[in-house]
């Protein structure tokens, strides 16, 4: 399986173009399926990466298999920010159109009247709360 796995992806180098697959979850309705970015640093004895994006270095190093390289040269060294460490989801929020995922659930137990106070979540976020954000 190992080597299979190695005929089928080639080792990405540093420097290379790299799309990082966002999971479904948080990312917003018109964002991008993909996260592009340039590969950092590969540690050659685990074969893992290091992945930097224009918002920081992802905090996650990924295998082979958890990314595409990509033909064409999109990014450069200049374009990321090597200075700060940041998630996915963050670097995600950060190149967003929209803002990113951005839901709330509230988890307010006592009906309406307690969705008026700070402990609630979509109350502190400035937002409006309705029977289809509530546990029941």
């Amino acid at each position: 399986m190992v080597k299979r796995s190695r005929v089928d992806f080639k080792c990405g180098e540093v420097g290379d173009n790299v799309a990082v697959p966002v999971p479904m979850v948080d990312r917003g309705r018109g964002d991008a399926r993909n996260i592009l970015g340039i590969i950092l640093n590969r540690d050659i004895s685990t074969d893992i990466y290091t992945v930097a994006v224009k918002a920081g270095v992802l905090k996650v190093r990924y295998s082979r298999n958890q990314f595409d390289v990509c033909p064409q040269r999109l990014l450069s060294m200049r374009d990321v920010n090597l200075d700060k460490h940041v998630s996915l989801r963050s670097a995600i929020i950060a190149e967003s159109a929209s803002g990113g995922q951005g839901f709330t659930k509230c988890n307010c137990a006592g009906g309406p009247r307690k969705c008026q106070t700070n402990k609630c979540s979509r109350y502190k976020a400035k937002l409006k709360c309705n029977s289809k954000c509530r546990n029941k």
